[in-house]
C-alpha cells in the first residue's frame, strides 16, 4: 500500500502539469486542476509521514530495477517530513497567486503556462525529496531550477528578464559544482546510490 503511494508524490504533479498544458488559456479550469492535484500531494504525502512513522522507511524500486542500476525512491521520517511542508507550502502559495491574480484582474489575461510549470516545479521538489541517489536528487534540483526560472520572467519586463539572467547564471554554476561532485563521488566509491554511499565511505582511507 505504502510502496504504491510513493511515486504518486511525483506522477500527480506530473500529470496535472500536463493536463493544465492541454488546457491552454481557460484559465478556470487550470486553478482548479492544480488545486486539486496539490491537495492530493498534501494528503498522499500525511499518509506517507504516518505510515513510515509507524512502520519504517519505505524503498521503491522503479521498475524493477535494484540500486545502482535502476531508480530507487526512498521515503523516512524526514522525507515524509518534508513532504508534508512542501507540498502545504506549495499549495498555500498556490491559493495565495490564484487570489491575488484574480484580485489584479488576470482572469481577462491568464498566462498559460503559469500553473503548468508551477506544478512542473512541485514535481522537481517531491523528487528531490525522495531521490535515493545523488543522480536523481540532481535531476530533481535541476527541474525545479529551470521551472523557477520560467515563472521568475513571467511577463517579461526587463527587470524580470535582469533577475531571470542572474537567477540561471548562478544556477549553471552551482549545477556544474553539483554534477563535479557526483562525479567525485561516483569516481572514489563506484556508486551514487546514498544508501551505499554510507556505507562505503567509510572504508576510505584516511590519508587520502
Amino acid at each position: 500500500m505504502m510502496a504504491t503511494l510513493v511515486p504518486l508524490v511525483v506522477l500527480v504533479p506530473l500529470l496535472s502539469a500536463a493536463l493544465t498544458l492541454v488546457l491552454g488559456r481557460r484559465a478556470r479550469p487550470q486553478r482548479i486542476v492544480s488545486v486539486l492535484a496539490l491537495v492530493a500531494v498534501l494528503a498522499i504525502s500525511v499518509v506517507l509521514l504516518i505510515g513510515v512513522d509507524s512502520d519504517g522507511a519505505v524503498v521503491v524500486e522503479a521498475g524493477g530495477w535494484a540500486a545502482p542500476f535502476g531508480i530507487v525512491l526512498v521515503v523516512d521520517r524526514l522525507s515524509a517530513l518534508m513532504l508534508v511542508v512542501s507540498s502545504l507550502v506549495l499549495l498555500a502559495v498556490l491559493i495565495f497567486s490564484v487570489g491575488q491574480g484574480l484580485a489584479d484582474g488576470d482572469d481577462e489575461t491568464p498566462v498559460s503556462i503559469y500553473h503548468p510549470t508551477y506544478l512542473i516545479l512541485t514535481t522537481g521538489v517531491m523528487v528531490a525529496f525522495i531521490a535515493g541517489d545523488l543522480f536523481n536528487l540532481y535531476v530533481g534540483f535541476e527541474i525545479l531550477l529551470v521551472s523557477s526560472y520560467v515563472l521568475i520572467t513571467l511577463g517579461g519586463t526587463a527587470s524580470r528578464v535582469r533577475a531571470g539572467v542572474t537567477y540561471i547564471i548562478v544556477s549553471l554554476l552551482s549545477s556544474i559544482l553539483f554534477l563535479a561532485a557526483i562525479g567525485m563521488v561516483y569516481g572514489a566509491l563506484g556508486t551514487v546510490n546514498l544508501a551505499q554511499v554510507a556505507e562505503r565511505v567509510q572504508d576510505l582511507p584516511l590519508d587520502v
